[in-house]
């Protein structure tokens, strides 16, 4: 079995593993940057430890595209990626022993998550209040929803009108892996969503199906317009941060609020409590920063 093919048969298996479409993608280029680093067509029984510690340790796996050092972070991910791809071919009866068995991830320092400041926050909103057409409505309430909940990107865009529950004050959520949650709504939340579901109303399809945000073509919104309208809205008021970084504001914001971990990991849907941790790291930089400069 030759890598190339070997490769798509394991995406298709962690596809059909719910592991999200990001994750899919990621550990896709990640070996077939070490098919190209063979060269040719090379066949998975003919890795051997030796051949990927050197993968590992060349340019290929260390460098990206452009030619600047990859993250820790991201060389974790690549071993990762060859870990759980020999791992299925030798399953598959492809090899008899895996060649990546002893291949360890770095340790690494979890990157500290960018978070808007209140500032940063209300020159935002008040940039979205100019306007009353249906797309700025829509932006206003893309925005909050996604600083108001913390559900991630996808989980947004993948919404339907069937999926908001005004009288529970519950949205019903897709999130990684294409499992079923839900989060809450806050009553200013509530307010806007019902605003706004009364333009919708009169402008469009309304069936359960239809998804809750569209474009100015009639279609379901997709996320990387909302990434580059984030963006824009951002360079507009003079700040540098992403979409995600509105999950990591409502995340810091919620433990500030609450110094509960346990409810802010339940929040974001995170499977594992080490996984929601760097919000208290996060907290515990603010505390030293805050003690040093106290003057006595």
């Amino acid at each position: 079995m030759n890598i190339a093919n070997a490769v798509d048969r394991f995406t298709r298996q962690l596809a059909a593993n719910g592991r999200s479409v990001h994750t899919q993608a990621a550990y896709r280029r990640d070996l077939e940057g070490l098919g190209r680093w063979m060269g040719g067509k090379p066949d998975v029984g003919k890795v051997t430890p030796d051949l990927l510690a050197r993968f590992l340790t060349s340019d290929a796996a260390l460098l990206s595209p452009t030619g600047d050092p990859r993250s820790p972070m991201s060389v974790n991910r690549t071993k990762s990626a060859l870990r759980s791809f020999f791992a299925f071919c030798q399953e598959s009866g492809w090899i008899k022993e895996n060649p990546s068995r002893l291949i360890r991830s770095a340790s690494t320092s979890p990157k500290e998550p960018t978070t808007l400041t209140d500032s940063d926050v209300r020159r935002l909103r008040n940039l979205l209040m100019v306007g009353e057409t249906h797309p700025a409505d829509r932006n206003r309430l893309v925005f909050e929803l996604l600083l108001g909940t913390g559900m991630r990107l996808g989980s947004l865009v993948s919404l339907n009108l069937g999926d908001i529950d005004l009288n529970s004050g519950i949205a019903h959520i897709r999130t990684k892996g294409n499992r079923r949650d839900k989060v809450y709504l806050n009553l200013q939340l509530q307010r806007l969503i019902a605003r706004y579901l009364k333009n919708v109303a009169a402008e469009a399809n309304t069936s359960p199906a239809s998804p809750l945000f569209r474009s100015v073509h009639g279609r379901r919104l997709g996320a990387r317009q909302i990434q580059l309208n984030f963006a824009k809205w951002c360079r507009e008021v003079g700040i540098t941060a992403s979409v995600h970084s509105l999950r990591h504001t409502f995340a810091t914001r919620l433990y500030h609020k609450t110094g509960d971990l346990h409810l802010v990991q339940r929040a974001l849907g995170h499977r594992q409590i080490t996984t929601t941790e760097i919000y208290a790291r996060v907290s515990d930089d603010r505390l030293k920063l805050a003690v040093a400069a106290r003057q006595y």
